[in-house]
């Protein structure tokens, strides 16, 4: 079959304007020499102050798809406890029997997120009998803070907010899918030869205009990084049999903090649940 002549080519889209947070990632790739460890990489895309995925004023999780939200359509993921009370009301119970075993009297929670958890261990813990002194969230962006204060109102006399791990605490410690957020080290076997993967610019960068040319990069049509290798001295904890090409991940920060986290649970009574 002949190609229809009178049939034209789509126009070519122009490429869009970085996003405030590409600008920033791209600035932090240009002082690092041009290459961004996976984890820095990670951290900002997460974290940048007023930018990062959980660091803005936004509720793109908590919701069900189609619900309320500020674009008016649902959010990008729920966790369990929106979708239901069972799971903070079943881990209401063993933090009951935590805070009996230990004798403490104060609760930590890592990553509130919407509050919703929080509400539901609040809850649980009012419905059996379980004193409770203080309810600690810790929050280090302070972007929902607000989302949650609104949330725990009914509890506003027992929980505060916290932007720092203090040097030392007594309590249980619980965190819903807090972990899995942390930034992690990528390693790439290729060859044979272990790298460590980072983020480049897939098209050369104008400092001076922040403006670069679209090209596919990162499952993106417009997305102006790409993928890097560089090779390294870091290896997986275990040993990775054969010489086939393999990709896995290092987890120093999750590491730091879980041994930071027990330092200063020594000082008194209490036990962590992740």
């Amino acid at each position: 079959m002949q190609p229809d002549a009178t049939r034209q080519a789509p126009p070519a889209r122009a490429p869009s304007p970085p996003s405030p947070l590409e600008t920033h990632i791209a600035q932090a790739v240009q002082a690092a020499g041009g290459w961004l460890p996976f984890d820095r990489f990670m951290h900002l895309a997460l974290y940048a102050p007023g930018l990062g995925y959980y660091a803005r004023d936004a509720r793109q999780f908590g919701l069900l798809p189609g619900g309320p939200s500020n674009s008016g359509g649902g959010s990008d993921f729920v966790t369990a406890p929106e979708l239901s009370p069972l799971f903070g009301e079943a881990l209401a119970v063993q933090v009951a029997e935590a805070l009996r075993h230990t004798g403490s009297d104060e609760v930590w929670e890592f990553g509130a997120g919407s509050g919703a958890l929080a509400a539901q261990v609040l809850d649980g813990l009012a419905r059996l009998g379980q004193p409770l002194a203080r309810y600690t969230i810790v929050d280090v962006s302070g972007a929902l803070r607000a989302r949650q204060q609104a949330r725990l109102a009914a509890h506003a006399g027992v929980v505060r907010w916290v932007d720092a791990l203090p040097d030392a605490m007594a309590g249980v410690v619980i965190g819903n899918e807090v972990l899995d957020a942390m930034p992690v080290k990528l390693l790439a076997r290729t060859g044979g030869v272990w790298h460590e993967r980072g983020v480049a610019f897939s098209e050369p960068f104008e400092p001076s205009a922040l403006a670069w040319r679209a090209q596919p990069a990162i499952e993106s049509e417009a997305n102006p990084f790409t993928w890097a290798d560089r090779p390294t001295d870091l290896r997986p904890p275990l040993e990775v049999p054969g010489t086939h090409d393999y990709v896995t991940e290092l987890h120093p920060q999750q590491r730091a903090f879980i041994a930071t986290l027990a330092e200063r649970l020594r000082a008194g009574p209490g036990g962590a649940a992740f």
